[in-house]
């Protein structure tokens, strides 16, 4: 069922919080992920090619964030100050509206908003795309979308540290039935690469799965040192001299993204 969408919801929301570091690494790490895959000029493209642009239609690129939590905001004013330099460079590459949804178990909104409704996050600056948000609280293998992302975003996913059942059905969904290049980032790099080599097993059964870049320090980690209350070096891969060391642990250290040729 396609959700309703609710306009001008941001004027009658609560204040949007001030992003911390973490949130704000957040965003740039979707602007450069979209950059470098070239997501918003490949839709604005299509959209040239198939006459919607031409036809006075929105051109409208699709994003999904797996495993959301409050840093995507609680409410749609806190997701578009998120995602206000996404907005821009989207609508600087012909791209009148964008779609984000926000899904994962720790999904919470504001008393005024409802899971499962897009709201329209209302007024912009002409030069910014339009901004739709709709939040649910679950595993996005669960649930039922109408519509295939252009761009998938899994923050901190930690897909290492769980069982193989948790995380491989969502991506092979993302991934491979639905041929969305999925953008994963870790704390560390050395985090990064055992969330490599997780995800290397649960698709080892697939053809054409590929990676647009392995593991790698992201230019867009943030500046804050996160504390964890356990040591996780016992689970971690082992550097060259067969050592396993407890990295400075940052919110989007690591990225790498993984999708179907």
């Amino acid at each position: 069922m396609r959700s309703s969408i609710a306009r001008g919801a941001v004027r009658g929301g609560a204040p949007a919080r001030a992003m911390d570091a973490g949130a704000t690494s957040r965003a740039r790490t979707m602007l450069d992920a979209c950059e470098r895959l070239g997501t918003f000029a490949g839709v604005a493209g299509d959209a040239r090619a198939d006459g919607t642009a031409r036809d006075g239609r929105d051109v409208v690129a699709d994003v999904v964030v797996l495993g959301a939590d409050r840093a995507e905001g609680t409410s749609p004013r806190e997701t578009a100050t998120m995602f206000a330099s996404v907005r821009a460079r989207a609508r600087a590459c012909g791209v009148d509206t964008v779609r984000v949804l926000c899904v994962g178990p720790n999904v919470r909104v504001g008393e005024a908003y409802e899971l499962g409704r897009e709201y329209d996050a209302g007024e912009r600056t002409r030069d910014e795309a339009a901004l739709r948000v709709e939040f649910r609280a679950g595993l996005y293998h669960e649930e039922t979308v109408e519509r295939t992302a252009d761009v998938a975003f899994a923050f901190n996913a930690g897909v290492w540290g769980y069982d193989p059942s948790d995380w491989h059905p969502t991506i092979e969904r993302v991934v491979v039935r639905e041929r969305t290049p999925l953008v994963l980032t870790s704390y560390s790099l050395r985090e990064a690469e055992s969330d490599e080599d997780a995800m290397r097993a649960s698709l080892s059964g697939f053809e054409n799965v590929m990676w647009e870049w392995e593991a790698e320090k992201n230019a867009s980690c943030s500046s804050e040192v996160r504390e964890l209350g356990f040591d996780r070096t016992e689970y971690m891969k082992k550097d060259a001299s067969g050592e396993s060391s407890q990295d400075v642990l940052r919110e989007n250290f690591a990225w790498q993204c993984v999708a179907v040729n």
